[in-house]
């Protein structure tokens, strides 16, 4: 009787060892990706950004973006370019910051053939416009594929981001981002020049709640030193 309770309980402590051995750490993920993140101290790419937002009838604009460590991002456009306020590098100046948050594991999903790891971030302040981030880890590569940002302002905004040319970087090819239509906050210039050329009347009322802002970004130009003007 002793034995099989010694080998029941030499069992359980097998597999108790195997789960933590095998079980995520959150924080050692988020710190692999910060750790390749800022490998890239600066990037200037072309983009093609194409809003498909029931309220807004602008064609597919070209533009330039620039970005600098920690947080420094800029579009240049000739035309109307929407881009949410949580834009391209705006989830990863918040989780560079790992004093800011609390962020636990909640689950597995294939994204696209990749196997990817739930994590959830919640800032310890309520001092910012983000209240959760939930994102899709591929710890084969240190990438997230997808996140779900839930804002004060904006409400839901869902992103996806697809890799190839430059994954070995960490850089999208493209980004999508779903939004909510009714809490999706418009620049000011912006809106006032399109309510300057709308027609009120037709809108049915029977508008689509979401819209999607598809992002397609080439031609990346790494770590050229790019001058703090440009951000000015």
């Amino acid at each position: 009787m002793k034995k099989i309770i010694l080998v029941t309980t030499l069992v359980l402590i097998s597999i108790s060892v195997s789960f933590s051995q095998v079980a995520p750490d959150p924080i050692a993920i988020i710190s692999k990706i910060n750790k390749k993140f800022k490998l890239i101290s600066d990037y200037q790419a072309d983009v093609v950004i194409d809003a498909r937002i029931s309220f807004l009838k602008i064609l597919p604009q070209k533009a330039i973006i620039y970005f600098k460590q920690p947080d420094k991002f800029h579009l240049q456009s000739k035309g109307i370019a929407i881009l949410p306020k949580q834009n391209f590098e705006n989830l990863y100046s918040l989780l560079a910051e790992d004093k800011s948050y609390q962020v636990f594991a909640s689950g597995n999903e294939i994204i696209n053939t990749k196997p990817t790891i739930i994590l959830n971030v919640i800032p310890n302040k309520d001092t910012s416009d983000l209240v959760l981030a939930k994102i899709w880890v591929d710890i084969a590569h240190d990438l997230i594929l997808k996140a779900q940002l839930t804002t004060k302002i904006n409400g839901t905004i869902l992103i996806e981001y697809a890799y190839s040319r430059y994954i070995e970087s960490g850089l999208p090819d493209q980004i999508i981002f779903t939004i909510d239509v009714k809490k999706f906050k418009i620049p000011k210039a912006v809106s006032a020049d399109i309510n300057a050329t709308s027609n009120p009347s037709s809108n049915s009322g029977k508008e689509p709640k979401k819209g999607r802002i598809i992002v397609k970004i080439a031609n990346y130009s790494i770590n050229k030193e790019i001058s703090d003007a440009v951000f000015k």
